[in-house]
């Protein structure tokens, strides 16, 4: 039988400067960008509260979220190694491949 293969995250980890003000928006006010993105990511409104309840933890159960909503291999060590030392890398591959997939 043939097997469908799974993908993984279209936008490399260090992709980063192929969007630069996505780039800096992640450096400068993560809490902001990230929450956007994970509001869009639940096709909901983001509200204040999201921005002030933001942690960088909570990159790895995005990345999660991202990878069960399109089919993507899951690699929970890998994630939490790379969501904990590349944290403002992790961001930005997130909100771009989110924008991609979603059509912005």
């Amino acid at each position: 039988p043939s097997h469908a293969k799974m993908t993984d995250f279209d936008n490399g980890m260090f992709a980063c400067f192929d969007d630069i003000m996505t780039c800096l928006m992640v450096w400068i006010v993560p809490c902001y960008i990230m929450s956007q993105s994970k509001a869009k990511l639940d096709e909901r409104e983001c509200h204040f509260v999201d921005c002030c309840c933001w942690t960088f933890q909570m990159n790895w159960w995005m990345r999660q979220q991202i990878r069960a909503k399109y089919g993507m291999e899951f690699n929970f060590i890998m994630d939490a190694v790379f969501t904990y030392f590349l944290n403002p890398c992790t961001g930005c591959q997130m909100v771009r491949e989110s924008e991609d997939r979603s059509g912005k």
